[in-house]
């Protein structure tokens, strides 16, 4: 079952704007290239081709999936390094789980949330856990990066920290 659900033939109301907010202008459309990271799961780059200058602070914007694996299908990333930003994943349907060199990790799951800050730098592995392996399943995220302000690139990366919320 997916854990976020939409009403998508109602929106609700927004507030109006402010009397001295000003409209700003789409710059542009971009195309969200597909491709697979990692091990081979499947993502869609949300900012592939617009400049660093433009994203500031976001460096850019995966979806993961949305994929239904057969048993044995589930894959995953090996080690590697992050420095000098943050990552925010959020898993709209499955599970992924999370280990790094600092001792943090855990399992994101449905619904739930998981900011890694790689400051000076970490190594981190996501995968998915065994049951999702054995069973198959929904496999269904977002992770975007964001740029840490320069003073901040080297600060080290805090040690056992695991945020998880829903």
């Amino acid at each position: 079952m997916p854990a976020v659900t939409a009403d998508t033939q109602t929106l609700s109301r927004l507030p109006k704007p402010e009397a001295a907010a000003k409209e700003r202008p789409v710059k542009t459309v971009t195309a969200a290239p597909g491709g697979l990271e990692g091990e081979g799961f499947p993502v869609r780059r949300a900012f592939a081709g617009v400049s660093l200058a433009e994203l500031d602070p976001f460096v850019h914007m995966d979806q993961m999936g949305e994929v239904q694996y057969a048993p044995g299908e589930p894959k995953g990333t090996p080690w590697h390094p992050h420095r000098g930003f943050e990552t925010v994943t959020y898993m709209i349907d499955g599970t992924f789980a999370h280990q790094d060199s600092n001792g943090g990790g855990g399992l994101i799951e449905n619904g739930a949330t998981q900011w890694m800050t790689a400051g000076a730098g970490i190594l981190h592995i996501e995968t998915p856990p065994e049951e999702l392996v054995v069973s198959g399943g929904l496999f269904h995220g977002v992770q975007l990066w964001v740029n840490l302000p320069a003073r901040d690139k080297m600060i080290p990366p805090p040690t056992r920290r695991w945020s998880q919320g829903t």
